[in-house]
């Protein structure tokens, strides 16, 4: 029999492939009890602080028969899905003993938790990150897989998480950050990009992860992609952390602004094009339909986690007859971008969709302002650009009514 407990992102404990418990009716303090003792295995642990971290003050009319309760619940619990011996056996994959008034629990050996396998990758990647990167780079890779996201995020609010919570998410960045280095080294910048896409929906706002993302766009020759994310970023974090870009985010905006000055001396010319690609740092951002996605994928992480309202919208150009020609169409796009650019917020952001098309997405925006969002565009689109010829119409949803196969459009 094997077991394996999974904390990492969320708890789940499976049992020969089986996953137990997970959406179970079982008693929620005796599952709470289980995670405590999973997350201090082998250590002594009295009677106090376990009722001090697990119960609040209201519940402790009678903390030591509440805990001897809990305790036996859980043992019966644990012993009707044979992992927990009514003798002590050794082979059980957990063992709870009782010794001189204190708690031990233990893991068997065919018992394996990811935060082990996550510490002990990461150590054999740093003792061969000097003589054999290859071998490290590996260990590495297996390493931020294993992190699937916050240290039992279910209830991440529970004082008793924060330490480790801050512990695995320091050694999670750590890792990445040397593994960007090893494949910085060998010019594997494309991989760096991937590996980001994933790590910033677990830490969005770590800026060291966003500057080895621009470093590795700068190598790839990607100036608007790097622009854009600059400009996004940025702006989040002065509008979430309060914070102003630091030294060697205005370093490699810098290098951004000034392009393939590297490859070539610049001229009046290049210095010109290169600067009137600075998007208007008080309008919505305008990007491109991948970059996008990075971004839609981002949010869509953060709705699931009930932090803030997100609306996806469509603007949709529509006409009769010649005046739906490409020509025409590719002028009433220019001028909608534009609008668009003035009439949404500072943070928001969009792109095209198609010919016809532009996808919006609104983020902190309350459903009442919606209307007047989208009014304000059409009569803006109707007096500049549709003349009496094109209309555009508006539509809004919330991220949680978009439709699945929607999503599967946006992410192909």
């Amino acid at each position: 029999m094997s077991v394996e407990v999974f904390t990492l992102g969320g708890w789940d404990l499976q049992k020969d492939g089986r996953s137990l418990f997970t959406g179970s009716r079982r008693s929620h303090k005796s599952l709470e009890l289980l995670k405590y003792f999973m997350a201090n295995r082998g250590k002594r642990l009295s009677p106090d602080s376990i009722v001090e971290n697990l119960w609040d003050d209201a519940d402790l009319v009678d903390s030591k028969n509440t805990l001897r309760t809990q305790i036996f619940r859980l043992r019966q619990m644990l012993q009707e899905e044979e992992l927990l011996g009514k003798s002590g056996n050794d082979a059980s994959p957990f063992k709870l003993i009782c010794d001189g008034g204190f708690y031990i629990f233990t893991l068997g050996k065919d018992c394996t938790v990811d935060t082990d396998l996550f510490e002990k990758e990461i150590r054999e990647a740093d003792a061969k990150q000097h003589s054999d990167p290859n071998l490290a780079i590996g260990h590495y890779e297996r390493a931020v897989r294993l992190y699937q996201g916050a240290y039992l995020a279910e209830i991440s609010n529970c004082e008793w998480t924060f330490p480790l919570h801050t512990h695995y998410s320091r050694l999670y960045v750590q890792s990445l950050l040397r593994l960007f280095t090893l494949l910085k080294g060998q010019g594997r910048h494309s991989e760096i990009v991937e590996y980001f896409e994933q790590a910033v929906c677990h830490e969005p706002l770590e800026e060291s992860l966003h500057l080895c993302f621009l470093e590795a766009l700068l190598a790839l020759n990607q100036y608007s992609v790097a622009l854009s994310h600059y400009n996004y970023i940025t702006e989040r974090m002065s509008r979430e952390l309060a914070v102003k870009p630091s030294s060697a985010m205005k370093s490699i905006y810098r290098r951004i602004t000034a392009g393939e000055q590297n490859v070539h001396r610049a001229d009046l010319s290049d210095l010109s094009r290169n600067f009137s690609q600075c998007d208007d740092p008080d309008g919505a951002l305008y990007c491109d339909l991948e970059y996008f996605r990075i971004i839609y994928n981002l949010e869509e992480r953060r709705r699931m986690r009930g932090s803030r309202n997100t609306f996806l919208g469509l603007a949709t150009i529509s006409g009769a007859g010649n005046d739906l020609f490409p020509a025409r169409m590719e002028m009433a796009c220019k001028g909608l971008k534009r609008i668009l650019e003035d009439s949404l917020r500072r943070g928001d952001v969009f792109t095209q969709w198609n010919q016809y098309q532009m996808i919006l997405l609104l983020t902190d925006t309350k459903q009442e302002g919606l209307i007047l969002v989208g009014s304000r565009i059409q009569k803006r689109f109707e007096k500049q650009v549709g003349k009496g010829f094109l209309t555009v119409m508006m539509e809004f949803t919330p991220f949680s009514d978009v439709p699945s196969h929607y999503l599967e459009q946006i992410n192909r």
